[in-house]
């Protein structure tokens, strides 16, 4: 099949090297023919990056609408700022196309349900590249819980903070504004996250967080903003089945960072890219999670996304990483930052449903801005 990509940035080449491990392993999924960015120059050079890996030349474009009306492609992956996901895959779906979204599915629940709705009214596929779940590593922890390797998991403990130093997270000023990333470090970052608890131990009922923005300027030396996404954000959760987490996201962090997840179990411990521990003392490296629980497993994640993708086109295989799960991470993500408006436990289904969206409607309001500005011309 002949695949097209939208948005030629930093995780765009990390989409190539999962393309280039499926050739490499001889597995027939998609051509990469064609790719598309803003800035020419950017997707000149990207082609040229994707010829040295991959053995063909993609063309360029700088407007994807040009590039789904002259190429003929089956699907898309798209790779850009997270307030232009449901626009540009609506008009991919119109195109005839499939689409594979980079995560987060959307910058809003609101505009998740949307694009679920849309993938349905053109029938197309919508799968989620969620590289927290796919991959051998990742199905092999998550396949290693669910067959009870550490017992019934009674909580989790996650911390993700880094050290900015005042600058901006991979170098891009926009995620720190909710009106264009739908949030700070909890949604680009944190959707990894909970997404991740869903997969491995179902769905989450409830949410309690506290959210700040501490650093009230950031900047590059050239660029300087001032961030309306949370940089900091503690949070404490409970599974629909009965387990607790805890949970920490914060670009905020100065001299020293932090991170770590550890699923608590009643049978052991297992530690994400180091091993399960089990109550004996017995260790399991994770090599051996993947022999015993993903075998059959590409192992780079992103490599996993296309395979998904392509099952789901050519045999209507359900994916792991589906739009529908997504929805569940950004709602959850979203279900911490309405607890920290309104100061109570939030339902993550009152955020999947549209019940509660007082914090959503800040996030519409700056978009509206946004683009009131571009409108005008001031931005």
């Amino acid at each position: 099949m002949k695949l097209g990509f939208i948005g030629c940035g930093v995780i765009a080449m990390a989409h190539v090297e999962g393309l280039k491990e499926l050739k490499r392993n001889g597995i027939e999924t998609f051509e990469l023919s064609a790719v598309c960015d803003i800035q020419q120059e950017r997707a000149e050079q990207f082609a040229s990056e994707v010829e040295k890996r991959l053995g063909n030349r993609p063309a360029v474009y700088t407007e994807y609408r040009l590039m789904l009306e002259k190429e003929q492609l089956n699907a898309v992956s798209i790779l850009i700022n997270h307030d232009l996901h449901h626009t540009v895959a609506e008009d991919c779906f119109a195109a005839g196309l499939h689409v594979q979204m980079q995560k987060p599915l959307s910058i809003s629940p609101s505009f998740g349900r949307k694009m679920i709705a849309d993938a349905k009214k053109y029938n197309r596929v919508l799968t989620l590249s969620e590289p927290s779940v796919l991959g051998a590593e990742n199905v092999a922890i998550a396949e290693a819980v669910k067959e009870g390797l550490i017992g019934r998991v009674s909580f989790i403990i996650d911390y993700a903070t880094v050290t900015l130093n005042r600058g901006f997270f991979a170098g891009t000023p926009w995620r720190h504004m909710k009106g264009q990333a739908g949030a700070g470090w909890i949604n680009d970052h944190g959707v990894h996250r909970t997404h991740f608890f869903t997969e491995i131990n179902g769905s989450i009922d409830e949410v309690f967080a506290y959210t700040e923005i501490f650093e009230k300027e950031l900047s590059n030396g050239n660029v300087t903003v001032k961030p309306t996404g949370e940089d900091t954000a503690v949070t404490v959760f409970k599974f629909t089945n009965g387990g607790l987490g805890h949970w920490m996201c914060a670009t905020s962090a100065h001299g020293e960072g932090t991170g770590g997840v550890w699923i608590y179990g009643s049978k052991g411990c297992l530690r994400p890219g180091l091993h399960a521990t089990l109550e004996d003392g017995k260790k399991i490296l994770i090599p051996e999670l993947i022999e015993r629980f993903a075998p059959n497993i590409v192992e780079h994640p992103f490599a996993h996304s296309y395979v998904e993708l392509w099952e789901a086109i050519a045999e209507n295989k359900t994916p792991i990483s589906s739009a529908m799960r997504g929805l569940e991470a950004l709602g959850v993500v979203f279900a911490a930052l309405e607890s920290a408006t309104i100061g109570q436990p939030v339902k993550v289904q009152d955020i999947l449903n549209g019940k509660k969206h007082a914090y959503e409607d800040t996030v519409l309001e700056e978009m509206k801005s946004i683009l009131s500005l571009e409108l005008k011309g001031l931005r």
